[in-house]
């Protein structure tokens, strides 16, 4: 008899253990079903949800990252940062959804808004290269998370960041720059959450139109990278990168900078073409050309930041500097050829020497000839009316001759290997 009771009691044992394991099981649980939205948000957000759905499993969540970039709104070179606005989106699977059901949902989710998506987890990630960011709160914080039917979930949100961007000015304004966008998972480690960027056919970046409508830049290609990022006795975070390849457009730099330096230069060359006596005239002209190019050159780095190595613009302002610098050069040149039988023959120990004033008897004493010879002529009796140049007047117009056809066939050089190098490297793949 006893063994029929012990049998018995076994054997109810074994039901009621094995009815417990059922229970306990998630997928032989019953699905909870819900008759309308205003119930479940009341349960999920009462259950503590606040962790990584598989993170009592030690299985890592795979976040998929999409993101739509609304507008670039700045680019700063002497702060070497850039803001962009962005659409931000999320998505993963949380199995601790997955029992729950509501009727009569025709969308097949369930939207969790700003106020009610606080109780419930979200990734937590963070820039490493942001400056300064802010959600957009106007009308609402722009927040949204979706439930789906099974368990899938997205998180989108609108925000602006201000984000490091190191370029390299050498070619500039022919310059292209490389600025990267950074995501990374601050919390938890590569065992908790991986993040990848999604597998949509369209990409997983979207550029909204407004983005081909930047004053100075264009957007000419964009990348992604996954990577695992290690910190120092924290182990390895999962990171994601998007690379924008941004090239300068040149049309502000050419009416601007360099149509009026060329401008400027050809005019220094309206001095070869006065007379050689017009002193005041073209001293006038060679130092007024000097200052715009001293001027324009300040200016045009006013807006950079104070870099040690040469620009490409510093290149042309610097050389534009010299042909104007040369050309005033120039006229000194000529003035002292022009001068040169007067002077008698330059001469080094003359240059402090002062020269002593003749006598009134010695002036009067001067034949006609005699003053006729210094003032440029020869013969000068009466009868003789023909006037000759003399050879210093003579050295100096050759000098403004060749001037003239020199100056601009190199200045003609110098823009044939300019603009053919640059232009070469605008038009390169980074």
């Amino acid at each position: 008899m006893s063994s029929y009771i012990v049998f018995f009691l076994t054997f109810c044992l074994t039901l009621f253990l094995c009815h417990g394991n059922s229970r306990l099981d998630p997928r032989n649980n019953p699905m909870k079903t819900f008759s309308n939205r205003k119930a479940f948000l009341d349960i999920i957000t009462q259950e503590k949800n606040n962790v990584p759905p598989n993170y009592d499993n030690d299985e890592p969540t795979m976040i998929q990252c999409e993101m739509h970039v609304e507008n670039f709104d700045s680019i700063n070179e002497a702060n070497m940062d850039y803001t962009l606005t962005i659409l931000l989106h999320l998505s993963w699977h949380d199995h601790r959804f997955s029992k729950y059901d509501i009727e009569g949902i025709d969308e097949g989710y369930v939207e969790i808004d700003a106020k009610n998506l606080e109780k419930l987890w979200v990734p937590d990630l963070y820039f490493p290269n942001e400056k300064n960011a802010y959600y957009h709160n106007v009308l609402m914080p722009n927040k949204m998370l979706r439930i789906y039917k099974g368990g899938d979930v997205t998180y989108s949100t609108r925000l602006s960041l201000t984000l490091s961007c190191p370029m390299d000015f050498r070619a500039y304004p022919f310059d292209k720059q490389t600025c990267k966008f950074i995501i990374e998972s601050f919390s938890y480690n590569d065992g908790n959450i991986l993040l990848n960027w999604t597998n949509s056919t369209l990409g997983p970046i979207h550029l909204d139109k407004s983005t081909e409508q930047m004053p100075q830049f264009e957007v000419i290609s964009h990348r992604t990278h996954t990577l695992s990022h290690q910190r120092r006795e924290l182990g390895n975070h999962s990171r994601l990168e998007a690379e924008f390849t941004l090239a300068r457009n040149i049309g502000y730099y050419l009416v601007q900078m360099y149509i009026p330096s060329v401008l400027v230069v050809m005019l220094s060359w309206i001095s070869f073409w006065l007379n050689v006596n017009a002193v005041p005239g073209r001293i006038s002209l060679g130092v007024l050309t000097v200052l715009t190019m001293t001027t324009q050159s300040s200016g045009v780095n006013a807006s950079l930041p104070h870099v040690s190595y040469t620009k490409a613009i510093d290149i042309w302002m610097s050389t534009c500097l010299m042909f104007v610098f040369f050309a005033l050069i120039e006229f000194a040149v000529a003035n002292v050829l022009m001068r040169k039988d007067t002077n008698k023959g330059f001469k080094f120990k003359n240059m402090f020497s002062i020269p002593r004033r003749k006598s009134e008897s010695q002036k009067t004493e001067k034949s006609p000839d005699d003053r006729d010879t210094e003032n440029g002529w020869e013969g000068g009796s009466a009868k003789s009316k023909k006037k000759k140049i003399s050879n210093g007047v003579k050295y100096a117009m050759y000098c403004d001759v060749g001037s003239r056809i020199m100056f601009p066939v190199l200045f003609i050089m110098f823009n044939i290997v300019y603009w053919s190098y640059f232009l070469v490297q605008l038009n390169s793949d980074v």
